[in-house]
């Protein structure tokens, strides 16, 4: 599993109901759904082994992206950061069949929180690497 650099750029608006910005695809839906088993995989290095959903294969431009895969995104994210750093990242909102979808700003809520947790993992993990003790006294006892 390997590490992609989330899009915390997402923009987007909505004049006289016709919506122009940034649109949701299978790459992003993949890069989302990767990072957060590569974040899983970071964080049970450092803290007690947990699970998290499984939200299938990868997807492609032909697939549909469906309400209870998105909110399995959103809950691995507060699995991971409840058995890890314990963040604030706002609520995600809950998406149901043919209701409201994601859009830009919780996109940009959920990439930027999935970048805090592996900046901050990332540099717990190296930190916990590097660091050297040194008991006793300089020069023997």
């Amino acid at each position: 599993m390997s590490w992609s650099t989330p899009k915390t750029d997402w923009n987007g608006e909505t004049v006289d109901g016709v919506y122009t910005g940034d649109r949701f695809n299978a790459v992003d839906f993949n890069r989302i759904k990767n990072n957060l088993e590569y974040l899983r995989e970071l964080a049970i290095k450092m803290y007690d082994e947990f699970a998290i959903q499984s939200v299938g294969s990868d997807k492609t431009v032909k697939d549909y992206f469906y309400a209870d895969e998105i909110n399995a995104l959103e809950a691995n994210l507060v699995t991971i950061n409840t058995h890890s750093l314990k963040r604030s990242y706002g609520t995600a909102p809950t998406y149901a069949a043919n209701g409201n979808t994601m859009d830009f700003k919780e996109l940009n809520r959920l990439e930027g929180a999935i970048l805090d947790l592996y900046d901050r993992l990332t540099n717990e993990s190296e930190g916990r690497r590097t660091f050297t003790w040194n008991f006793g006294m300089k020069g023997g006892l």
